[in-house]
């Protein structure tokens, strides 16, 4: 499988006021078109750092120290931020555990996909505005009418996760990286967007690197796992050779927590 990302030795360190943290030590991870990597870990374990670092969207206080990230045969930590700009949104997006804390509370959310799509389509209004509803239905909200003119306060959480995947989608990205996007769902919610997702992978044909803690998503999504630990991955394999011989200790406690919550 040709490979769409490509990271090699990525590390990132954390500058605090005394003293420097490595979140990141010597990260590698492939991801092939049309695939899904699940990447899972404890918390802390460095997951959510490497993913923000492949379009450098960091925290202020972190830096990557060395490293390379090809992504469609271009190394991003080589870019200028006016190119890397050009990637963000329009070829890599992200989805996040919590999609009110991305979206603007002031603004309804029609404006908001609508400037989205205009700033990265060239489009005009009523065209965005046309993409907008074609893009609430394909994520299954009910009477998108209605919610082009909502405020997301006015939305459940998981309609809001919908909108945030829909706005995230609206540049036709050709990598979707979902960062725990169902932790606050309950469990019926977290079903329908996973399903959502896989519907939209099929349809886009975009690859997906999904993060988590939680294995048990990994069986119902994931081609493949890399397991993180202490800012390394310690563990990569086929979704089946995981759950059948794990190797790494990190890799057997997740799979028993998985199986313990699969009990209750």
């Amino acid at each position: 499988m040709e490979n769409l990302l490509e990271i090699r030795n990525l590390k990132v360190d954390f500058y605090l006021k005394d003293q420097v943290v490595n979140a990141v030590n010597g990260v590698n991870l492939d991801i092939g078109n049309n695939e899904v990597l699940l990447l899972a870990g404890e918390s802390g374990s460095g997951k959510t750092i490497s993913a923000l670092a492949i379009t450098r969207i960091l925290p202020s206080t972190a830096r990557i120290v060395s490293g390379s990230i090809f992504f469609e045969g271009r190394d991003l930590l080589a870019l200028d931020e006016a190119a890397l700009r050009m990637v963000r949104g329009a070829r890599i997006a992200y989805i996040f555990q919590e999609p009110t804390s991305y979206l603007n509370p002031v603004y309804s959310i029609g404006s908001q996909i609508i400037e989205t799509i205009m700033l990265h389509q060239n489009k005009n209004k009523l065209q965005a505005r046309q993409e907008a509803l074609e893009l609430l239905e394909l994520v299954k909200i009910k009477d998108p009418q209605r919610v082009l003119f909502d405020y997301p306060h006015q939305l459940s959480g998981g309609m809001n996760q919908r909108v945030f995947i829909a706005m995230s989608l609206a540049c036709v990205p050709k990598l979707l990286i979902a960062d725990e996007p169902t932790t606050s769902l309950d469990v019926t919610i977290e079903a329908q967007i996973l399903e959502l997702l896989l519907d939209l992978k099929k349809r886009f044909g975009f690859s997906l690197l999904f993060i988590t803690h939680n294995l048990s998503i990994a069986k119902k999504i994931a081609d493949r796992i890399s397991v993180m630990y202490k800012g390394k991955i310690v563990e990569e394999a086929a979704t089946a050779k995981i759950f059948d011989s794990p190797e790494h200790f990190h890799t057997r406690e997740l799979i028993r927590a998985y199986e313990k919550i699969g009990k209750l």
